[in-house]
């Protein structure tokens, strides 16, 4: 983890290099997202040395920011009696402050989601309308949300059939079948 610099343009500049991003993700696997599905994660990060656990967590960090908070963000910026000072503090909190989901994701192998988060973060302070907000976290969840789509895509979803569904049936049979073996174990001695 390292820190990045405050971004000192506004929230047009902000907006239109986060509107790059998109583009540059948009069709074309980024390359970031081809070393992730090769298993090349730069900083080390997965547990006991794989990369499964990253997938997981990059699943479940580009869902939850993108099509959950960032898009609750977007509805609560339309109340009426919620001021842009309280909702750009709430933004910051959730995603930049106590833990920095965007730091999160780099660490991760996503190389420039720290930069592009706090960037996004840092304009939130040259705002000056509910719908310039709109307009900057739109654009942002966009971009959250089309990296989630790149990691959906490349995630080896076969690996559920190693964890089928059960029966409550078929557990308490295993139960029943599992006491009985340890009763004639226990009888034998």
């Amino acid at each position: 983890m390292h820190a990045i610099k405050k971004f000192e343009g506004d929230w047009r500049e902000a907006k239109a290099i986060i509107e790059k991003e998109i583009d540059r993700v948009w069709f074309d696997e980024p390359v970031e997202i081809q070393k992730i599905r090769w298993g090349v994660i730069d900083s080390g990060a997965g547990s006991a040395e794989q990369s499964f656990s990253v997938l997981v967590h990059l699943e479940a960090y580009l869902m939850l920011v993108g099509a959950d908070v960032m898009y609750r963000f977007l509805k609560i910026a339309g109340y009426d009696d919620i001021e842009l000072p309280a909702l750009n503090r709430l933004t910051r909190e959730f995603l930049t402050g106590t833990f920095n989901v965007f730091e999160f994701m780099t660490d991760l192998g996503l190389t420039n989601m720290h930069e592009v988060g706090q960037m996004y973060a840092d304009s939130l302070d040259t705002l000056k309308t509910k719908q310039e907000y709109i307009e900057l976290t739109g654009a942002m969840m966009t971009y959250v949300i089309r990296m989630h789509r790149w990691i959906h895509l490349i995630f080896p979803w076969n690996l559920g059939v190693a964890f089928p569904h059960r029966k409550l049936s078929e557990v308490q049979g295993f139960a029943a079948l599992a006491g009985a073996k340890l009763a004639a174990l226990e009888a034998a001695k």
